[in-house]
């Protein structure tokens, strides 16, 4: 599977699954540095009732043994709306270099 059909599905899937505002790559996927053994860094922004720890599980699940490696960082939008006034933050970060996948018009 290539990165781009990769990519595809896993956006594919979340979106059908979840019904996020939207999925941001960041990391090195996005900065284009990704090497064999690079994992996914997806951000995800969705409404949810989870706990934060809960909801990188729920999503990761969904694909079960999976031959490539996934970090996954949900917020919900409340959580971004008060993030985003905050400096120096994973969010920031995943704002300046992320690649947005998936935004709902």
């Amino acid at each position: 599977m290539t990165r781009e059909s990769l990519l595809d599905h896993v956006t594919k899937t979340i979106v059908e699954r979840f019904h996020p505002r939207r999925i941001v790559l960041f990391g090195s996927h996005a900065r284009g540095e990704a090497g064999p053994d690079s994992d996914l860094d997806l951000f995800i922004e969705m409404e949810t009732s989870r706990r934060p720890p809960e909801r990188a599980i729920e999503v990761s699940s969904v694909f079960g043994l999976r031959p490539w490696p996934m970090d996954v960082v949900v917020y919900t939008p409340q959580e971004v709306e008060r993030l985003k006034k905050v400096k120096g933050t994973l969010l920031s970060v995943i704002e300046k270099e992320g690649k947005v996948l998936y935004e709902r018009a």
